[in-house]
Parts: C-alpha cells; sequence; structure tokens
C-alpha cells in the first residue's frame, strides 16, 4: 500500500471522528439529549 494513501486514510478518518463528535457536542448544547442524535455520534466516535 502506497504510504500516502495511507497517512491520507488516517488523516480523514481522524477529521471524520472530529466532525461527528464536535456535532455530538453542539447538539448536547442545543437541546439536550432529546434528538436522542448525541448518543450513537459519541459511541461511533470511541
Amino acid at each position: 500500500m502506497n504510504v500516502t494513501t495511507l497517512a491520507a486514510g488516517v488523516i480523514g478518518f481522524l477529521l471524520g471522528g472530529l466532525v461527528v463528535s464536535t456535532a455530538a457536542e453542539l447538539e448536547k448544547d442545543d437541546g439536550g439529549p432529546a434528538h436522542g442524535v448525541d448518543r450513537p455520534a459519541v459511541v461511533q466516535v470511541r
């Protein structure tokens, strides 16, 4: 496997996790766990 491709995949994975966790934090601040959206998002990141 190409090292550049591997590095890009790892960076993309980390950025994707960061976006999901940030969205979960925004959902928590916005309305709390009423939506049920933030819980699965946090579980997927971990």
